[in-house]
């Protein structure tokens, strides 16, 4: 090789070495700059797992595995009453139309019937109570009897109308609505005989309960 072409082709060698450099320099350069960037990037936010319906959902329909899905929604955005991936929605009865992907919450869902676990001749009754301080003793899920007192009094006036009555729930009436004189609401397990022999005596009598 001669000298001239020894020459030209260290020449040719710097040239390349320099411009493999500067390429090098490019492609750290531009690594930097993407490093800087996902560093500066704040992280996605808290996420909590949803139930949701997996496709359009009529009212009355008993949810099944094909009717659910889950997806992730912001942990600052939930919803009041929105079901978790552990809440027991499967079996649940939807209580009015939803589309696919609506959020399942607890008032989308038919609650459970007060009556679950009596037997098939049980029914719901409601009784006033005269006295408004029995709230302060009676509580859901005490077995009660239930009395009646004539108004007008005598001297057999009070007899006990039903026995072993299990009180299920005691709704609150409004505060506009709710006088001293209106008594205390219990709502009661009894079979359709015993319910008819409540509502008659509470036309004609004062109620009141004994715990049992």
């Amino acid at each position: 090789m001669t000298l001239q072409r020894l020459r030209a082709f260290r020449s040719d060698l710097r040239r390349a070495v320099a411009a493999r450099r500067r390429t090098l320099a490019a492609i750290f350069a531009a690594a930097a700059v993407v490093s800087g960037i996902s560093a500066a990037r704040p992280p996605p936010p808290p996420t909590t797992p949803l139930v949701v319906a997996a496709h359009d959902l009529t009212a009355g329909t008993v949810l099944g595995v094909d009717d659910l899905d889950t997806v992730e929604w912001p942990s600052d955005a939930v919803p009041g009453g929105a079901l978790a991936t552990d809440d027991p929605a499967l079996g649940r009865t939807v209580a009015a139309p939803m589309r696919a992907g609506e959020l399942l919450t607890d008032v989308r869902l038919v609650q459970p019937s007060l009556l679950v676990g009596y037997s098939p001749q049980s029914v719901l009754a409601t009784i006033r109570i005269a006295d408004p301080a029995t709230a302060s003793v009676v509580h859901v899920g005490d077995v009660v009897a239930i009395v009646g007192a004539n108004p007008q009094g005598g001297p057999t006036s009070a007899s006990v109308l039903a026995r072993d009555i299990r009180v299920v729930a005691m709704p609150a009436a409004p505060a506009e609505s709710l006088a001293v004189s209106d008594g205390l609401v219990l709502v009661v397990v009894v079979d359709e005989a015993i319910a008819l022999q409540l509502a008659d005596a509470a036309v004609r009598l004062s109620l009141s309960v004994l715990l049992t």
